[in-house]
């Protein structure tokens, strides 16, 4: 099962840009804008957790442009620093914990190239944060304040990101000389099938093999790296699946979404699934 609207925007992006989605900032007025006349609706948090079984969440790698902590801490703020990403994190995980049937999968932040030059705060420094919050999420928030056992997370930074460096792996970039920061072929073809056994792997440790066995519902939240990743050229998540499915004789779905519409920062995902704006 694949979300249309997913496909419909690649092709426009191309038309207007002629590229493959090099920059997505464009998109996001226009789904504030379909949104908000009511052209296209958002899909709530409720109904997230009606339908599906397991929900992803993956951010795309602006999200990485982490900016020092001022001593004001505030969820509902676009600053991208330490402190509002944490705060809305762990309102998230409040959430998350309200619905313990449902299985939340987190993405650490995918890392940024190393040409690319941020409009505010060190391109160096801004990166080390990024991995400090993707360590932070790996370990510390997930046994803050109790098991928070239906929340995993998957570390996709940790398997395409320089550890020297924090930029995206030298030879995952799609250009050594553009600082588009979405991963190449390689890059996608490594993460894709190591994404997909994460999630089956995290299903069966979470529900059990006799869920697994029944139906396992799965959505995929993300934008543009996601969508990479999701469809990696060589078969793809939803083909490594079938895969799987007919190998183990089991029926897990996998479907995804562009989503949030306004974009997929952390303070989107407040917005969007904490205060419903």
């Amino acid at each position: 099962m694949i979300d249309m609207t997913a496909l419909i925007r690649v092709p426009l992006a191309r038309r207007l840009v002629g590229s493959a989605i090099r920059h997505t900032s464009w998109i996001q007025p226009i789904g504030i804008v379909t949104r908000r006349l009511g052209l296209r609706q958002e899909v709530q948090f409720a109904d997230l957790v009606a339908k599906y079984d397991v929900v992803i969440m993956k951010h795309c790698f602006p999200a990485s442009d982490v900016l020092e902590d001022v001593g004001r801490v505030d969820p509902s703020s676009p600053r991208q620093s330490l402190e509002n990403y944490k705060e809305i994190y762990r309102l998230l995980r409040d959430k998350f914990n309200e619905n313990p049937d449902t299985l939340f999968i987190i993405w650490t932040l995918p890392p940024r190239h190393r040409l690319f030059e941020p409009s505010e705060g060190d391109k160096g420094a801004n990166a080390a944060r990024a991995t400090e919050f993707s360590n932070w999420l790996k370990g510390y928030f997930l046994t803050e304040g109790g098991s928070n056992r239906n929340i995993y997370v998957w570390d996709l930074r940790g398997l395409v990101m320089d550890p020297d460096t924090n930029f995206l792996r030298y030879d995952y970039e799609l250009s050594h000389s553009n600082p588009d920061s979405h991963p190449n072929k390689l890059a996608n073809n490594q993460a894709g099938p190591q994404s997909a056994q994460f999630i089956v792997d995290s299903v069966a440790n979470f529900y059990g093999s006799s869920k697994v066995i029944q139906k396992v519902k799965t959505v995929f939240l993300h934008h543009s790296t996601g969508l990479n990743v999701y469809k990696y050229p060589d078969s793809g998540v939803p083909a490594w699946f079938d895969k799987y499915n007919a190998t183990n004789g089991i029926n897990h779905l996998i479907s995804h979404k562009w989503y949030p519409l306004d974009g997929n920062m952390p303070v989107h995902y407040y917005h969007s699934w904490l205060t419903g704006r």
